[in-house]
């Protein structure tokens, strides 16, 4: 599985930090070509910085939240390359807050990235990879993409839609030898946290993207991460009761750790 990304070209919008800049590294080891966007501008040129030892690494500023930038971008790699192997719509906002917080601008913030972004990806991907007759569209969702965690409805509303999409797609291209695959982490240790210490169970975020990899290179549909969490996952499936009895036991959690000025996860 180690050489199946060797010389692939690959974008991976959210590169500059957290799991896609974890991405681009693993990918560039493997000998892979990778265009690592994102956005503020220096944080795109740190990560330039620190992937200049790899000839095949390409840093760009690129707002997924604008289709033109995305789209473009695409255009330039395509015409650079010649073609586009993989696809990577990662860039995120995390959320977690009481809904009363919750202002309609901070609805279109996270929705224009965690929705929006991965759609323009998508729609600017595609038709490349529908021309060239191959190609793979990696979706970062959540494990908040595939069950609800109480304090976080704007970003369980943004990632489910997420996860709906790559499974349906999965499934409508699949005789096209277009792949999809939807990537779900639960606590990994990445910006997302901001000045709150990850949760203890949060895995670092370079063991999360040798699993995410290791995913896309057999192809699967669903990628949940870290194992623990996949376990739990289909465990919930089969047993309701206990789900609910998890989810309501951390709703009580957050409300008092929110009560009390607290971190809650």
């Amino acid at each position: 599985m180690q050489d199946i990304f060797k010389e692939k070209v690959c974008i991976i919008t959210g590169g500059a930090s957290g799991i896609g800049f974890a991405l681009a590294e693993r990918l560039l080891q493997r000998g892979a070509v990778v265009y690592a966007v994102g956005i503020p501008a220096e944080q795109v040129e740190q990560a330039q910085e620190k992937l200049k030892a790899y000839e095949q690494a390409h840093c760009r500023l690129v707002d997924v939240t604008k289709y033109e930038e995305v789209q473009q971008l695409v255009e330039e790699v395509v015409n650079r390359q010649g073609r586009l192997d993989y696809m990577f719509n990662n860039a995120g906002l995390g959320g977690t807050l009481p809904f009363e917080k919750v202002t309609l601008e901070y609805w279109k913030k996270v929705v224009d990235v965690n929705l929006w972004g991965v759609i323009y990806g998508v729609h600017a991907a595609f038709p490349v990879m529908l021309k060239q007759g191959f190609g793979h569209i990696v979706n970062t969702s959540s494990m908040a993409g595939l069950v609800a965690p109480p304090y976080q409805a704007v970003y369980c509303a943004s990632k489910f839609a997420v996860t709906g999409m790559t499974e349906a797609l999965r499934y409508e291209h699949a005789h096209r030898n277009i792949a999809f695959s939807t990537v779900c982490p639960a606590n990994v240790i990445t910006p997302l946290f901001g000045g709150l210490k990850p949760p203890p169970d949060a895995v670092p975020v370079e063991e999360a993207a040798e699993i995410i990899l290791d995913g896309v290179a057999k192809k699967e549909g669903l990628i949940i991460l870290p194992e623990k969490d996949k376990q739990q996952y289909y465990a919930y499936r089969a047993d309701q009761e206990e789900m609910d009895s998890f989810f309501k036991k951390m709703a009580d959690d957050r409300r008092k750790a929110y009560e009390t000025g607290g971190n809650y996860y």
